[in-house]
């Protein structure tokens, strides 16, 4: 799991990446802070959690995956499993390539990880 996520960070304008459980848990990080990662882990799971759940509730179905975009940079959110795979990017990012890149790795995960 640690070189999937080791290998977003590849990606030019990718600062950060992290594999969270639903729990909020770390499971992989290449954030330099053990205790950065952890508050990332936890604020993931909580965001993409609500968000699923409004989703669903308003009918728009179940959330594949999300982009908070702040003044300095995104946090851009997928579901791989029961993991969430959490990238964090500069400003002047091609989200787009983030995205495919990410749903690459999360197939990556869908693999390694039992069903």
């Amino acid at each position: 799991m640690r070189r999937i996520v080791e290998d977003l960070i590849r990606v030019e304008g990718v600062i950060g990446s992290l594999l969270v459980g639903k729990d909020g848990l770390v499971v992989a990080s290449t954030l330099m802070d053990e205790e950065d990662a952890e508050i990332l882990g936890a604020m993931s799971a909580a965001v993409f959690g609500e968000i699923d759940k409004a989703t669903k509730r308003i009918g728009v179905g179940m959330l594949m995956d999300t982009i908070i975009d702040a003044e300095q940079g995104s946090i851009l959110m997928l579901e791989s499993k029961e993991l969430i795979l959490v990238v964090i990017t500069q400003r002047m990012v091609n989200l787009g390539l983030v995205k495919m890149e990410m749903r690459r790795a999360a197939k990556r995960i869908g693999e390694a990880v039992p069903i």
